[in-house]
């Protein structure tokens, strides 16, 4: 990636993303600097350092607007850091947070797409908001586009923004390369079809609006496109090449797997910082015989934790020998809580785990702890370190970079990963046990077949799998995008300066 700059031939990037890789929040003393957590930020910030770009994104700290310009524009990285990029702050009101945030972006798109609709609730008051908020972030990168002047690439992320890539084409900007990465699953054409009609299609003009569509998984593209073809009466769809005929303009779809920073994740692990609290959680919870399962997960109802508990509450009550064998150390952060659907998952959860606890626990053993914070890397990686088993238990899910994580943290190479086929990530990681959480019997049956698994058996799969990550970063995953945007960039129109888009 050192020569990212030159594999663009100096184009400026913008980059639009819901979240900001930098916060800026009140306190006593003045505004401070608070960067968001997530891999996302991380991989993508050293990006635009390198190319110079701009970040355009929703100035969501209370200081935010404090230390940006009128028009919302702030250099970045913060001092004592030499600045290197902008990044553009688009100002949500509470409406607009309730509205397009919480409203379509995580009632509508997110349970639609993660298959999960009795969680669907759909308002028109909500579509409006988005589309409006839409109109808002692309209006803000038009205006970027023209200010940065050249030929620019812009790189949408997420479900947040299905509409702003063909308000971009429709626009008079610059001449732009345009793409996105859809970061969740893409449900089939009968799922997509709920949508009230206008609302689906909308969605779906929105994306082909891009030159290049990004998905996790060739199961996610073929989805898109099915949808696409069944979906939109004026469009050619090309199954082989992967391509969309929209308003004289092709598009492509492409899978390309995220992944995290692998290095730092096994460098953290092998530390002997990480090795000390490895040791010491080990010998809290996995003293003399006993073996330590883990999980981690924000508290979302796609992340199958009621399944989970279940598969476990059988697992006790089916093989008494097991009980005071494991104990599992459950992370899971809140989130979202200000949905009904979450806040009944939060409760649900907790009465789980107190049930199972009251039923099994002993005068030295409890069979599930829980630790209901966010944690940073270096924690992550010694619970990882320290596990025998780490338990995914997804019902649906985009990729799922938990297991990555433990694979990359697993220094000692004796961890089994259990997880769950409708992960994306089981359609890349070749050594895991693999379980279907919505069938609780084969759920128990996979975590016994891994607390059983002899440890020459755990090592060999262990290797394998951390030999294939190393391969298969999020770095691999960037210059894999950056090679295809460059294959797909026109070459420019002799004697143009970058005028308007027609």
């Amino acid at each position: 990636m050192d020569d990212f700059d030159a594999l663009f031939a100096g184009r400026p990037l913008i980059l639009l993303s819901n979240r900001e890789p930098y916060e800026h929040v009140e306190d006593a003393a003045g505004p401070v600097v608070v960067r968001p957590p997530g891999g996302l930020v991380s991989a993508l910030d050293p990006t635009l350092r390198r190319t110079h770009g701009v970040w355009v994104a929703w100035g969501s700290g209370s200081a935010d607007r404090a230390v940006a310009d009128d028009a919302g524009r702030v250099a970045v990285p913060p001092p004592p850091e030499a600045p290197s990029y902008t990044l553009r702050r688009v100002w949500l009101d509470g409406a607009d947070i309730e509205g397009y945030y919480l409203g379509f972006s995580n009632s509508v798109l997110w349970p639609l797409c993660h298959l999960l609709i009795q969680h669907l609730r759909f308002r028109a008051d909500d579509w409006d908001r988005y589309r409006a908020v839409n109109a808002r972030f692309a209006a803000a990168v038009a205006e970027e586009a023209c200010r940065v002047g050249g030929r620019p690439i812009v790189w949408i992320q997420d479900y947040h923004f299905a509409l702003v890539a063909d308000l971009l084409r429709q626009a008079a900007t610059p001449e732009l390369f345009i793409h996105q990465f859809w970061h969740i699953p893409f449900p089939p054409p009968e799922i997509l079809h709920l949508l009230p009609y206008g609302v689906y299609e909308a969605v779906l003009r929105g994306l082909v609006g891009n030159d290049l569509l990004e998905f996790h998984t060739e199961r996610y593209a073929l989805n898109f496109l099915e949808c696409v073809d069944r979906l939109l009466p004026d469009v050619v769809v090309d199954r082989e090449a992967r391509t969309v005929r929209y308003r004289q303009h092709t598009m492509t779809v492409g899978a390309f797997p995220i992944s995290i920073d692998v290095a730092r994740f096994e460098a953290l692990a092998a530390s002997a910082e990480t090795a000390a609290r490895a040791a010491a959680l080990r010998a809290r919870y996995a003293g003399a015989d006993r073996q330590l399962g883990v999980s981690v997960d924000r508290v979302d109802y796609t992340k199958g934790i009621p399944e989970r508990l279940q598969a476990l509450d059988l697992l006790w009550e089916a093989s008494p020998e097991l009980r005071g064998r494991l104990t599992m150390l459950v992370v899971a952060a809140p989130s979202r809580s200000e949905l009904a659907p979450y806040h009944a998952l939060q409760q649900d959860v907790e009465a789980q785990v107190a049930a199972i606890n009251r039923r099994f626990e002993t005068a030295d053993w409890t069979p599930i702890v829980v630790v209901a914070d966010a944690m940073d890397a270096a924690d992550l990686a010694a619970i990882y370190r320290a596990a025998d088993l780490c338990l995914v238990s997804s019902l649906q899910d985009g990729m799922n970079l938990v297991a990555k994580e433990f694979v990359a943290s697993q220094a000692d190479e004796q961890g089994v990963l259990v997880l769950s086929r409708f992960a994306g990530a089981a359609e890349e990681i070749d050594g895991a046990v693999l379980v279907n959480p919505f069938n609780v019997d084969g759920f128990a049956d996979g975590i016994r077949h891994a607390l059983g698994m002899p440890l020459a058996e755990r090592r060999r799969r262990m290797r394998e799998m951390r030999a294939h990550l190393r391969h298969a970063t999020v770095f691999d995953w960037l210059a894999a995008i950056a090679g295809r945007v460059v294959t797909l960039m026109p070459d420019p129109v002799p004697g143009s300066d970058g005028g308007a888009r027609r």
